[in-house]
């Protein structure tokens, strides 16, 4: 039986193509008609045809990335061209057009077949959790059902955006500290693995009776050359340890609670996971979704084991009746500024609000985190190698003297 690749449109105008078997033209003209189609392009492919359509598919979902900021500029266009009264199949199709990204026109074309078909578009995005979160889909599920689409695009393409920047941050607050102590672990190999053997040798061959600590900074060059390489092979099998370890549920509980015990570093990410919460709770609330459904969402989201625990023990607090601000008042992860808030948004109905606005303060706070800790570790890193460097030159230079008082 042959495969023929065909081009259709439905009643309403709507383009469909895809591949079907069948012995003749006249064959797949019926079974498109059959399905209520208008054929407009049928063509028979070989079996290498065929095989060169999968394996672009195949190459197209190895891919398998969209960043956030195409999923942002995506949902603002569609807001926009909803908006304008674009019917959805069209205003995707543009930007399917548009994409840069073939991976995500390749989805986009899979979302537009699936509407076609009779899905909405929540369920449609449903699909590729990857690319469109819980949150997402809840929220253009919302925007459906209120009949409020092109308002949930916009919000949902705002709350995109400060993701990116908590994310930035995030990344900033682990990879600053990172480098420098990357930095200050080269200098010091540099030294103990190079530059003191060339002394050692030099002074070797003069004979000469050498400092104490000069003799201990040798021994200490000598001990880390003979345990470099198990220091290497250590840190690799570290690193294997853990990248399968955190994959344990045990495993992601404790990186995830040794990560928040960190200084400075732990605190910048409770509170950008604290800002992350409250923009999300403000956004789903605002969109619709009840508080339970919204709980759950953002426990998902959280990034944190520790803190997606602790909101599924407020959600379960909810449900049962009791208040949201109580509940959060149990779990010392949520500071008093936090309940506080949501305590007056609870009692003047504008909860939405005041968890944007504690949203906002925790990014100022993670900015005024940030600065400190640019502030203290720089110094600390400089006055640290300062020191060792220092010693070593110390410990280089007293032979020298030596050496040069014998002389004289």
């Amino acid at each position: 039986m042959a495969k023929f690749f065909y081009i259709a449109r439905d009643f309403s105008g709507n383009k469909k193509e895809g591949v079907i078997e069948g012995d003749s033209t006249n064959k797949i003209i019926t079974i498109l008609r059959n399905q209520n189609l208008f054929p407009v392009e049928i063509k028979l492919i070989g079996q290498k045809g065929l095989d060169e359509v999968i394996e672009k598919k195949k190459k197209l979902e190895k891919r398998r990335r969209v960043s956030l900021g195409e999923i942002s500029i995506f949902s603002r266009q569609l807001a926009v061209m909803l908006d304008a009264g674009v019917p959805i199949i069209d205003a995707i199709s543009d930007l399917k057009e548009q994409s840069i990204n073939k991976y995500f026109a390749y989805i986009l074309d899979n979302i537009i077949k699936d509407i076609q078909t009779g899905s909405s578009f929540s369920n449609a995005i449903s699909k590729y959790p990857k690319i469109f979160s819980p949150l997402y889909v809840a929220l253009v599920r919302s925007g459906e059902e209120s009949g409020n689409l092109s308002q949930i695009m916009t919000e949902l393409s705002s709350y995109i955006e400060d993701q990116i920047i908590l994310l930035r941050k995030l990344r900033q607050a682990l990879s600053y500290p990172t480098v420098i102590f990357i930095f200050f672990i080269g200098v010091i190999s540099f030294v103990f693995l190079f530059l003191i053997p060339k002394f050692e040798s030099i002074f070797s061959s003069f004979g000469a009776k050498l400092p104490f600590l000069t003799l201990i900074i040798f021994k200490i060059s000598g001990l880390f050359i003979k345990l470099f390489p198990f220091i290497i092979l250590g840190l690799i099998l570290f690193g294997i340890f853990l990248y399968f370890y955190k994959n344990t549920k045990i495993g992601r509980y404790q990186i995830d609670k040794v990560k928040l015990m960190f200084p400075f570093i732990g605190k910048i990410m409770v509170k950008i996971s604290l800002a992350r919460f409250s923009r999300s709770l403000s956004t789903l609330l605002s969109g619709g979704v009840s508080i339970t459904n919204a709980l759950e969402i953002v426990a998902k989201t959280s990034g944190n084991v520790i803190i997606e625990n602790n909101i599924n023990k407020i959600r379960k607090g909810v449900i049962e009746g009791k208040i949201l601000n109580e509940e959060m008042k149990k779990h010392k992860i949520f500071p008093s500024i936090l309940v506080r808030m949501v305590r007056v948004g609870e009692e003047t109905g504008r909860l939405e609000d005041m968890l944007n606005r504690v949203s906002k303060f925790f990014k100022d706070e993670v900015d005024a985190t940030m600065n400190i800790l640019t502030t203290i570790i720089e110094p600390i890193l400089i006055i640290g190698l300062g020191i060792v460097v220092g010693i070593v030159v110390l410990a280089i230079y007293l032979p020298i003297f030596k050496l040069a008082g014998t002389l004289r």
